[in-house]
Order: structure tokens, then sequence, then C-alpha cells
């Protein structure tokens, strides 16, 4: 208190008004009213002046500027550019100039700051009947046909063990012995080892049915597809290059040969053609054999996995012919 009612030898000045810091004075400050139309006119003026200097470098700035002039004009709804997904700068314009993070950069795991990005909103749902499987169980089968890749065809296989519902485990819903009927792709891609299954329907041992989509199959590590026998066709591919290289070495002997003052004939022009045009084709069809895909063949008796991709909800417990 002694210190604050100490008298001090430093002078106090008052801050100037913003009007005053830019050279306004007199009637044309801030502070002062105008009194004609003109000097209200003129104060706008400058203090547009000021609105476009202070935005000139800004493009956020200079478009929102642009923005407001749309709006009142009518030419933009008053609801467009307002920031959604995160897209957006306060008061409704987005920003100009979007940053992406790198691939590798840890800051796209970052949350969007607004909330509490820790909350998972997803709530349990309950089971829609005490006969139900869900999602992400299993369905233990055998193969019964092969699968050859090279023609797309029609597979069967039969369940392998009993398969209870998923709340409880009481109940029975898929019996042992039901058939499992699925179809396979057959382009294959060289150096693929493995072929894609979907199983779209179950033939229960009562003569009911029922369908499934389309769910992937898996062996029995949960590797997704099949894999068991693959023919990379390593004979026909090496054959037909050495083959091509006879070919090729046959053409090249088939040529006579010119002296530096001998002329050629037509029957050594024609046989010399003759000998080109057939290499050049046996070349062709020989190189075909060189894009051969493998082929990739699944034995029966193959144990493997389906997929329950979708939650299966039965009426009630498997009992046989109870329809």
């Amino acid at each position: 208190m002694e210190a604050i009612r100490a008298k001090s030898g430093v002078s106090y000045a008052p801050p100037r008004s913003a009007a005053s810091s830019q050279g306004l004075t007199g009637p044309d400050a801030l502070g002062a009213a105008p009194a004609t139309r003109e000097e209200t006119l003129q104060r706008i003026a400058a203090v547009r002046q000021q609105i476009d200097a202070a935005t000139r470098d800004d493009p956020t700035a200079a478009y929102k500027a642009r923005l407001q002039q749309l709006q009142a004009a009518g030419v933009v709804p008053a609801s467009a550019g307002a920031g959604q997904g995160g897209g957006g700068l306060a008061g409704g314009a987005p920003k100009l100039v979007q940053t992406a993070a790198g691939r590798n950069d840890v800051a796209q795991f970052a949350g969007t700051g607004q909330g509490d990005r820790w909350r998972l909103e997803s709530q349990p749902e309950a089971p829609r009947s005490p006969y139900e499987l869900r999602a992400s169980f299993v369905l233990p089968a055998t193969l019964i046909s092969g699968i050859n890749s090279e023609l797309p065809g029609t597979i069967m296989a039969q369940v392998s063990q009993d398969v209870y519902d998923t709340p409880t485990g009481k109940y029975k819903l898929i019996p042992q012995g039901s058939r499992l009927m699925g179809s396979y792709a057959s382009d294959v891609a060289y150096g693929q080892s493995r072929i894609l299954i979907g199983w779209q329907r179950i033939i229960f041992p009562d003569g009911k049915a029922m369908d499934i989509g389309s769910m992937p199959g898996a062996d029995s590590a949960g590797y997704a597809g099949f894999k068991d026998q693959v023919n990379n066709h390593y004979f026909r591919l090496f054959g037909s290059a050495f083959l091509m290289s006879a070919v090729t070495a046959g053409v090249a002997l088939s040529q006579p040969e010119q002296g530096p003052n001998n002329r050629p004939t037509a029957s050594s022009s024609m046989s010399e053609a003759l000998g080109q045009q057939l290499g050049n084709v046996t070349a062709q069809l020989i190189s075909k054999n060189l894009n051969i895909a493998p082929t990739l063949e699944i034995r029966p008796g193959y144990r493997f996995n389906v997929i329950v991709t979708k939650d299966m909800t039965f009426s009630k417990p498997y009992q046989a012919f109870d329809y």
C-alpha cells in the first residue's frame, strides 16, 4: 500500500484510440458521431479500405468476405460454406489449403479435437433370439467334391460337427451331416497358391435348406482360401523355351549364305521368306505356353471352416422333420 501511495516521477499517458492511431481526428474520429450524410459515406468508405487492406494477403478472410457478399445478394444460400466433417473454420468458411498427413505420419491417428475421442458411441446389442449364431463363428466342414482351378464350378461339402448357438451353447442349430453348396473362382494369377471359395447354401439332413449368402471358406488355421496342390507347369514352360530356341536356330540355319558378289535368286529369296514366316508362326504358338497360369487342385476330404460373416437367426433349435 505504501508503494502504491508513493509518488513517482514516471509520467503516464492514456492510450490513444484506434481512430487516433490511424490518423483519424476531428469529426472523422470513431468516437465522434458524423454530423452529415457525406461524413457518414466517407467513414464507410474508409472502413471498407481498411478491410480490403487487411484481407488482401489472407485468402481465407477474402473467401469469407466474398461469401458474405454472395449470400447478401442471394446467389449463394446462407447455409453454404458451413464446415462439415471437420473441414470448416469458425464462421462457416472452409480451409482453402488442406494439409494431408503423410502415409507414415502418426498424426493421422490423432483425434479430431471435438468431444471425447476415447468414448465409443456404440452400445452392446442383445441377441435377437436364443437360437442365434453370431458372426465370426465357424462351421467346421469337410470337402466332398474336388476342386480344379482350370474351370469354375460348383462344389459340395459336409458339416463335420454339430454347431450350437452363441448365447448359451445349449441349442443345436446346424447338425452334423448337413450339406454345404458353394462356388470357387478360376481366375488364378501367376504365383498364386490359394483359391477363393464362397459357400452359398446349407441343406439340412431332413431336407430343409437355408441361403447363407456367400460366406468365405478358410483353412483350419484361419487363412482365407484353400491350399493343397499347386501345379506350376514347369515342364511345359521349360520345354516350350527349349523348343523355341530350336526353332530360332533352325530358321537361322535355313537362310542361305550370300557372298559379297552373289546376287540372290528368286528361289533363294522365296525359301528365305518361307523359313522366316514359318519360324515366326511357330515361335508365336510356342510363346503362348509361356503365359500359362498355375493350376490349383484341392482334393476331396480337405478339412476347412466356413467363416460366419452375418448373424444367423433361427426360430427354434434343429429338429428333424418339424415342418
